[in-house]
């Protein structure tokens, strides 16, 4: 009987021993979960002072912010909304999902987009009456709490972002599955919210300061404007007297030429003579500087040298032939009649100043360059473009109509019997295998499938019709089967850098030029180096990550208004 009471009594206190131990563990392991969460949350908050502290404003500090606490509290979706100046709640279109959760993410986009909640109307209006965080476990009912009405199950928490005591913005964490509320969570929400307050503060601050400058700078615009204004009309009145003066010279100075020429009594020497004093007085005369302006038209390479020498062809002691190096079965966008007048000015020269029999005019191409050579076997003679007084005024004439063209003018004595006078001005080559646009519609670029998406979303919003493709290479494949009016390029791609892709399409026989197609840059990074490389690989302009449905659309009808206009 001894035996049984000592077994008993070593059962009992085994199991003591037990049930303490038992006790122990489960005390450390939830002091040990405790410490874990309080350094995940002392981490979270540490990332949102540095998002904060070196974002480049409230928008990507948003952003970022949305993204780093959708990953810390295991959300499937984020989603910001910010107010407008009539106290609507709206989306600003940041939105950051788990790749897994594509589908969900487009329901919710497509729920959003076109929504605007006024306090106390759905769950962003519902945070911003009460300032406090909310939190739905089961969303049976999240059609007349939240913004999703198609959204039959799941779960939401939503936060506001105080500057003072207003709301400006609503951060929303959305699951496709019901999931109880996270206490933590709701007491870390208001340290959040004043710490991205903080950065809304920061931009309008910023925003004040740089309006009260501006104020200065009108002020001091002002006291200036008058004095600005007289010497502007005095130049102006310069130019326009010079500019009458050089084309009436010019044209007078022909005139006479033509004269000259038939009046037997004059020796040839004489001629020569008087011509060359009629040069030096349209030299002197025709000093200012002008911009020529007129419409683009599409000819081909081959029309184009016969309408130059057209006018020459009744000459009957001395020739001018054309020789057309490359292909001539190209079509050129251009000013064609400022450009026959720009080589008609270099073939009179010729005619005029030397007394070369052939005077041959040599047409090439070079990327989006024509280059037109008057070559002849004269004595030749050197010109100084940078001399105030130009030699021979159809030189002068050739040279204000290169740069007007976008080009330039060189002269050069080849040997002591040729002269070389080179017109070289920008063109557009349009060749079979491509076809410029100036179309609306546009083609999206990028690698990442939620920006993919996105994006296209907010496309559709803005009644733009859009090609999508997921890189570089596909990229190019489709601005060579399709003529597109704007091409929305990300620059950093897996397969084919964008930068990269731009600078083969735009160096390809036929590739559009930055005039006929626009190619705009979507970059995270916006460093004055990153524009320079996306600007030199051809790239026109660029819109910085992540962008809002009012970035994206002004960049839009900024280029597609750019393209049907030319």
């Amino acid at each position: 009987m001894s035996e049984e009471l000592a077994l008993a009594r070593l059962e009992r206190r085994a199991a003591r021993d037990k049930a303490a131990r038992l006790e122990a563990e489960a005390t450390a392991e939830s002091q040990l979960r405790r410490a874990y969460e309080n350094a995940r949350e002392v981490e979270l908050l540490a990332a949102i002072a540095v998002i904060v502290n070196e974002s480049a404003g409230s928008h990507s500090a948003l952003a970022a912010a949305a993204k780093a606490i959708r990953r810390h509290c295991r959300f499937a979706v984020s989603h910001v909304f910010v107010v407008e100046e009539d106290g609507a709640f709206v989306s600003a279109d940041i939105w950051d999902a788990d790749q897994n959760q594509i589908d969900f993410l487009e329901r919710m986009v497509t729920a959003t987009l076109d929504r605007r909640f006024f306090p106390p109307d759905g769950l962003p209006g519902q945070v911003a009456a009460s300032h406090q965080s909310i939190w739905i476990q089961d969303a049976g009912d999240i059609a007349s709490a939240t913004s999703q009405a198609d959204m039959r199950a799941g779960a939401a928490w939503a936060f506001p972002v105080l500057v003072g005591v207003d709301v400006v913005a609503v951060l929303e964490f959305l699951s496709p599955n019901p999931r109880h509320a996270d206490e933590r969570l709701l007491q870390l929400a208001p340290a959040l919210g004043a710490q991205l307050g903080r950065a809304i503060e920061w931009e309008r601050a910023e925003e004040r300061g740089v309006a009260d400058r501006k104020r200065l700078e009108e002020l001091l615009q002002r006291r200036t404007e008058d004095i600005q204004v007289l010497q502007r009309q005095a130049l102006m009145a310069d130019q326009a007297r010079d500019s009458f003066l050089g084309f009436l010279a010019h044209d007078a100075a022909q005139s006479l030429q033509r004269l000259i020429e038939q009046l037997p009594a004059l020796s040839s020497v004489d001629s020569v003579t008087l011509s060359r004093q009629l040069s030096k007085l349209v030299s002197v005369v025709d000093r200012g500087e002008r911009r020529f302006t007129g419409e683009r038209q599409t000819i081909e390479l081959l029309e184009l040298s016969r309408a130059v020498l057209v006018p020459y062809e009744h000459l009957a002691d001395r020739r001018v032939v054309e020789r057309i190096e490359g292909s001539a079965n190209v079509s050129l966008d251009m000013n064609v009649e400022l450009l026959t007048r720009g080589v008609a000015f270099l073939v009179d020269n010729a005619l005029t100043h030397t007394d070369s029999e052939v005077i041959e005019v040599v047409f090439s191409l070079r990327s989006d360059e024509l280059i037109v050579d008057v070559i002849d076997s004269g004595s030749g003679y050197v010109w100084d473009p940078s001399a105030r007084v130009i030699g021979g005024g159809g030189l002068s004439q050739a040279a204000r109509i290169a740069r007007a063209l976008g080009g330039s003018f060189e002269l050069s004595s080849e040997s002591a019997n040729q002269t070389r006078a080179r017109l070289v001005v920008a063109t557009r080559t349009r060749l079979e295998a491509v076809e410029s646009s100036s179309g609306q519609r546009v083609l999206l670029v990028d690698d990442n499938d939620i920006n993919r998406k996105l994006a296209g979303a907010m496309l559709n919003r803005i009644g733009v019709d859009a090609d999508v493709v997921d890189g570089g290479i596909p990229a190019l494949a489709a601005m060579k089967d399709k003529a597109y009016g704007l091409i929305l390029m990300d620059v950093r791609m897996p397969d084919l850098d964008g930068r990269e892709a731009t600078k083969q399409w735009r160096e390809s026989p036929g590739g559009a030029t930055r005039v006929d197609v626009p190619i705009v840059a979507l970059t995270a990074h916006v460093a004055e180096s990153e524009r320079a490389d996306c600007l030199s690989a051809g790239m026109n302009d660029y819109l910085s990550k992540p962008f809002g449905i009012d970035g994206l659309q002004g960049m839009v009808r900024r280029w597609l208004d750019a393209t049907a206009d030319a």
